[in-house]
């Protein structure tokens, strides 16, 4: 008997234990608003510069040649960054520069027309076709008559004609020759001729910007964090890691990262602290600028033990007072005062209320 309320017992308190159990994890899941509404929002962040970081790769597949640039030196925009060895480039573009010179010159020659001394030698061709036709004219009436009298052949009559005959198809094209020369050029042989110099020009622009393209830039004005590439190194649009990597630091903000929970709560305007592990002592202040229009999935962590890791985040975006101590990519930690907001737009209504004319008494 004993035994058996023992085990009664021992059932009844594993039942006990359960409910406690249970109750206490659908307490856990229920989302109770903090009491004050006013409290700080924390968030883990890192430093960025005025833009994010610009991955630059080359437009062609080359071996670099020279490296122009160190990690940490500030560029200014159009800056050479990385060069690729552009022989082949440099030739074709050449080749198209001779192209073109031709196309101009044969552009030229047809407006120019002939020669001086090609036109004076057609109209001398012209002229001793005309006197050796005359002549053998003469020659033909005059043989015209012998046969009459028969005092020659029909035969040599017949070559006389012949040969007048001969002479006059020479004289005519001397004659179409020495217009042709004397005649300025048609427009239609014009647009031909300029067409072919405006893609002697197109080709040559094309040569240009290929060559240009061995030619890695810089995009800003801004500095240089990283360098993926070395000389004699072969490189290219589908290389793994970019050949350089280019921020804007004129100046500073953070990337934060507000938790689903916190996020409805934040504004543009509000005033934030930021603080480094590795700036002990020092305090940065600035004001939030952007805010992402979605939720996305968690990227970025603290060391906190009680981190949820399957939440979603708000990125937000900080805009930094001037500092000279901040490092892109470095680690912070940020804290913003949803009371700044309110003061913020209560100084606004007050500034713009005292701007409002005063109407004078009755």
């Amino acid at each position: 008997m004993t035994k058996t309320l023992l085990v009664l017992v021992g059932v009844l308190g594993i039942a006990a234990l359960s409910l406690l159990i249970d109750a206490q994890s659908r307490a856990g899941a229920i989302h109770t608003p903090p009491a004050d509404v006013e409290c700080s929002i924390a968030a883990p962040g890192r430093i960025e510069g005025a833009t994010e970081e610009i991955e630059l790769h080359f437009q062609l597949t080359g071996r670099v040649s020279a490296v122009l640039v160190q990690e940490g030196q500030q560029v200014h925009q159009g800056d050479v960054l990385v060069e690729l060895d552009d022989q082949e480039y440099a030739h074709e573009e050449a080749l198209a520069e001779a192209d073109l010179s031709l196309a101009r010159a044969k552009l030229e020659r047809l407006q120019n027309g002939a020669r001086a001394e090609e036109r004076a030698e057609a109209a001398a061709l012209y002229r001793a076709k005309v006197a050796e036709l005359e002549q053998a004219r003469t020659l033909c009436a005059r043989l015209e008559k012998l046969v009459a009298s028969r005092a020659t052949s029909e035969q040599e009559a017949d070559e006389q004609r012949s040969l007048v005959k001969s002479l006059s198809a020479e004289t005519e094209a001397a004659k179409a020759r020495q217009e042709l020369l004397d005649a300025p050029a048609r427009p239609d042989e014009i647009r031909i001729h300029q067409a072919g110099v405006e893609a002697a020009e197109a080709r040559l622009e094309l040569a240009r910007v290929q060559r240009e393209r061995c030619r890695l830039r810089a995009p800003i004005g801004g500095q240089v964090l990283e360098i993926d590439v070395e000389p004699g190194e072969l490189t290219g649009p589908n290389a793994t890691l970019p050949a350089v990597i280019l921020t804007d630091s004129s100046r500073y903000r953070v990337r934060a990262f507000v938790e689903e929970l916190e996020a409805p709560r934040v504004r543009a305007g509000m005033q934030a602290t930021v603080v480094a592990d590795g700036l002990v002592g020092k305090t940065f202040r600035g004001k939030v600028s952007q805010l992402s229009p979605r939720m996305s999935r968690k990227s970025m962590w603290t060391d906190d033990p009680g981190e949820r890791y399957d939440t979603k985040t708000r990125e937000i975006w900080i805009d930094l007072e001037p500092a000279g101590d901040l490092v892109v990519g470095l680690r912070v930690d940020v804290m913003i005062d949803p009371a700044s907001a309110n003061n913020a737009a209560e100084t606004e209504d007050s500034l713009s209320t005292a701007s409002l004319p005063v109407e004078p008494r009755p």
